[in-house]
């Protein structure tokens, strides 16, 4: 009983909260693709806009077109969005400084 509980615990604390929110834009995973040829094509779809949340983890999503209806998945099919908007400016530091030449 101890090592069901540690293992619980353990498997918990490894657990990553998503933290979507309703408006948010997410991907979601498509389980059909691996029956089809091609180990290069993405297995996420989207994106998709969160309508609502449910308490039991489902997620309520509708598609980019304005006229398309909502649906309702799992929450663990889905992940967040990352569009060019969310990109970080990262200053470049070189490794080596460039000497002169003696001329």
């Amino acid at each position: 009983m101890w090592y069901k509980e540690r293992t619980k615990l353990w498997h918990d604390k490894n657990l990553r909260n998503k933290g979507l929110r309703v408006g948010q834009k997410v991907l979601l995973f498509q389980s059909r693709l691996k029956l089809m040829p091609g180990k290069l094509k993405s297995k996420w779809i989207g994106p998709f806009t969160i309508v609502a949340l449910r308490a039991n983890g489902a997620v309520e999503l509708k598609g980019s077109d304005p006229d398309s209806n909502s649906f309702i998945m799992n929450g663990h099919r889905v992940k967040i969005f990352r569009d060019n908007s969310e990109l970080c400016v990262v200053e470049e530091i070189p490794l080596r400084i460039p000497t002169p030449s003696p001329n």
